[in-house]
């Protein structure tokens, strides 16, 4: 039985275009999304911006665009003022209530993983690119020294929250947008991009004041190398009322479409680790704890300790890089983890060359934090088996903490080279309780 929520029944199914997918592959696909897919959806809230300021000024027409409603509140004593304070309100309210968070950015947290998308458009205001998908904001011409084709970029050509001055909303501001679009290097980038790139439209839908001018713009300046385009939606009715009929029309929902295009490239083995991050999160959990508990062992009695804290800080630093850059996608990469694996393993043997015993410790752990990171969403045993403690000479596998100190009391009392090169750091302590950290370096 299918499921007819509000949510459920807009993911409705349809067959992925050729294109599309070809472009994903080689990296040249190009999202523009609109205000559908962020605070405006109306899973978030039941009221519009739109309305909100209908409501303001106590205005019943309907038929008034965005931008001459806007213009209308700004006319008045200190509108300009009070409207930015209205928006940002607004997404402070969207942001104080995380499951309405949540639902404003369910596009977004899908499309972190989509690594092969490397340029995004929008119309949109909030951070929410910048938030859940690492991507670098160009709100104006200045911002161009960080513009880059490898990495994740958002070119937002109606302004940003974060940056008040830029916000594009009245009739006055869209004027002015589009004349900077026609003369300035954001308008010549976004020609650049449209003409040479596979390009899907998401979040729009028929009588989008922001959808119209974006096509009337684009179809003036490109005139007959205007390419084919792509548009999702779930409103349906914008198909038969587009005048631009090089298009492909998709109706469903924009969050479901990139799911269904991760499953695509997934059985293409063009992308990995998408289930990974909610594990990871929770042996990072694990191994903390753990650490803690290990770091209360006195290492002026057990030196060798030094080298568990070391082992242990260099598997949380793996984790903890993994969890915090998981967004901008790059950890999906085919082969990605292989390759750093690799050369962490070359920095850990450098270490052992030179007896240098707990910088090994360090990148032992960082080491065997990779192959997990790599390994468990193939192989959920592997957590089983993951060793959360370390000794360089230890003589049985360290499956529990009591084991752990049971060889940990052993190597201290036969006093090896190990224990020796530990003592030499710790004697260098001299306050009693410090706990030995090895920086993620």
């Amino acid at each position: 039985m299918n499921c007819e929520c509000a949510i459920c029944k807009e993911q409705k199914p349809f067959v992925m275009p050729k294109e599309i997918l070809d472009a994903a592959k080689n990296g040249e696909l190009v999202l523009f999304c609109g205000a559908g897919i962020s605070t405006e959806n109306k899973s978030v809230l039941p009221f519009s911006f739109y309305k909100e300021i209908q409501e303001e000024l106590e205005i019943t027409d309907n038929t008034l665009s965005f931008s001459k409603l806007m213009q209308i509140y700004c006319d008045l004593p200190n509108g300009r003022r009070k409207l930015l304070k209205m928006i940002k309100n607004r997404f402070e309210y969207i942001h104080s209530f995380p499951e309405l968070e949540r639902a404003a950015t369910k596009f977004h947290r899908e499309l972190a993983e989509l690594y092969f998308i490397k340029t995004i458009i929008t119309t949109n205001w909030d951070t929410y690119f910048e938030e859940c998908c690492a991507a670098t904001p160009i709100t104006t011409p200045a911002d161009y020294i960080f513009w880059d084709e490898n990495e994740r970029c958002v070119l937002k050509i109606h302004g940003s929250i974060n940056n008040i001055g830029s916000i594009v909303a009245t009739e006055d501001d869209y004027t002015k947008c589009t004349e900077s679009l026609e003369k300035g290097v954001i308008g010549a980038t976004l020609k650049t991009i449209l003409a040479r790139r596979t390009v899907v439209f998401i979040g729009f839908s028929f009588g989008d004041e922001d959808f119209s001018q974006i096509m009337a713009y684009l179809q003036a300046e490109l005139k007959e190398i205007m390419p084919h385009i792509y548009i999702v939606t779930i409103d349906e009715h914008l198909n038969s009322k587009l005048s631009y009929k090089n298009s492909t029309y998709i109706l469903t929902d924009g969050t479901y479409f990139l799911h269904q295009l991760k499953l695509e490239m997934l059985e293409r083995k063009l992308i990995e680790n998408c289930d990974t991050l909610p594990i990871i999160e929770g042996v990072n959990s694990t191994i903390n704890d753990l650490h803690k508990k290990v770091s209360h062992i006195d290492i002026h009695m057990y030196p060798s300790v030094i080298y568990c804290l070391a082992y242990q800080d260099g598997v949380i630093h793996a984790f903890e890089r993994f969890i915090q850059l998981y967004n901008t996608g790059n950890y999906n990469i085919p082969g990605i983890m292989s390759s750093s694996a690799r050369a962490y393993d070359d920095i850990k043997q450098k270490c052992t060359d030179s007896k240098n015993y707990w910088d090994e410790a360090y990148y032992e752990g960082y080491l065997n934090g990779l192959i997990l990171i790599a390994s468990c969403e193939k192989d959920r045993d592997i957590i089983k088996e993951f060793p959360y403690t370390y000794l360089p000479n230890a003589k049985c596998i360290l499956d529990s903490y009591d084991t752990f100190f049971k060889e940990l009391d052993r190597v201290t009392r036969k006093a090896d080279k190990y224990h020796k090169y530990a003592k030499l750091i710790v004697d260098e302590l001299k306050e009693p309780n410090m706990v030995v950290h090895h920086p993620p370096y």
